[in-house]
């Protein structure tokens, strides 16, 4: 409502002009709210509809489904890592500490670029930080059902932004890897172990130290990687590395030596054998979370840069498309 000039006037109140002027009088004063007012224009719906933000998907931060990977790897090229070991090999204390060093700021040419699974992370961490509580760190175990789910990465090369590069990781419950030595069948159904680039085979050596463990421990080793290279569709593309992980069980042991040319004689036998099966064979030897010594995050950074300097593999169709085939249906050759 417009307003007078004058002090003691009440037109805004009561309508009435102190003085008496007829509209309009010359004391009044434009209604600011309504001055140079745009006229209102109704908004074609069309118009609003094309204006409208792309709708985005959010995850909630644990570990992704096999759906939930896929759409991740429709989007991008993406290197796929599969973990696989006996329970307590330390595999998840391996996974932790990975995202420890990313969150520190410790690597030394790789930096985080961002993670859809960063609540997974930071569960699998939990018990060894403060604030939970626990009487000395330790780490939540793989549950079978979390087979065939995936923590998702992305990094770039230090200086260089613009250079992506994403990676899913799946490990193994623990208490599955019998069967997957003992089963082909079992093997063949692990999707991760299916499309894996690099996979990661985890020797625990708690059980190398000990006489009575160390040789079932090694036959375990040698038994999974013959299914593997019967039930990988192209054995000769994946790169395999073996992780005497734990190594500090190793470093603080008294017989240091001994043990250590038993992990020689490992690499021997498993490079003898499969050196020509798969493209690539490493060892590496890893303590994520040891006992009175300091982690080797040198050497967990050099495993984790091995996974970045291969290619992921390419999923471009295994069968040649026949140029002018009889009917359509055969034109890959499936009739």
């Amino acid at each position: 409502m417009p307003t007078c000039s004058q002090p003691k006037c009440g037109v805004a109140v009561t309508g009435a002009c102190l003085e008496g002027h007829e509209q309009p009088c010359p004391h009044l004063v434009p209604d600011r709210a309504t001055s140079g007012a745009v006229p209102f224009e109704p908004i074609d719906a069309a118009t609003a509809l094309a204006g409208a933000l792309r709708p985005y998907r959010f995850h909630s931060g644990e570990k992704l489904t096999v759906s939930e990977a896929s759409r991740v790897m429709n989007e991008r090229a993406v290197r796929m890592v599969f973990c696989v070991g006996a329970q307590r090999a330390g595999k998840t204390t391996f996974l932790a500490r990975l995202g420890e060093v990313f969150r520190k700021g410790l690597f030394r040419k790789v930096r985080f670029a961002g993670s859809k699974t960063l609540c997974a992370f930071e569960r699998a961490t939990w018990l060894a930080t403060i604030p939970s509580g626990a009487v000395r760190p330790d780490t939540t175990r793989t549950q079978r059902r979390e087979n065939d789910t995936f923590l998702h990465l992305r990094v770039h090369p230090e200086g260089e932004p613009w250079c992506h590069s994403d990676l899913l990781i799946s490990d193994l419950a623990g208490e599955t890897f019998p069967e997957a030595v003992a089963s082909r069948e079992f093997c063949a159904a692990q999707r991760a172990l299916v499309r894996a680039d690099h996979l990661v085979l985890f020797l625990d050596c708690d059980s190398l130290v000990g006489n009575a463990k160390r040789h079932s421990e090694f036959d375990n080793a040698l038994g999974f990687l013959r299914q593997v290279s019967v039930v990988k569709h192209n054995p000769e593309a994946l790169h395999v590395h073996v992780v005497y992980s734990r190594w500090d069980y190793v470093a603080r042991h008294p017989q240091r030596q001994t043990h250590e040319d038993f992990c020689k004689l490992v690499e021997g036998r498993l490079t003898e054998r499969y050196r020509n099966s798969f493209a690539s064979l490493k060892f590496w030897r890893i303590a994520a979370r040891p006992v009175e010594l300091q982690p080797t995050d040198a050497e967990i950074q050099d495993l984790f840069s091995a996974w970045l300097e291969t290619s992921p593999i390419s999923c471009e169709p295994t069968i040649n498309r026949i140029t002018h085939p009889a009917r359509d249906f055969s034109a890959f050759g499936e009739i």
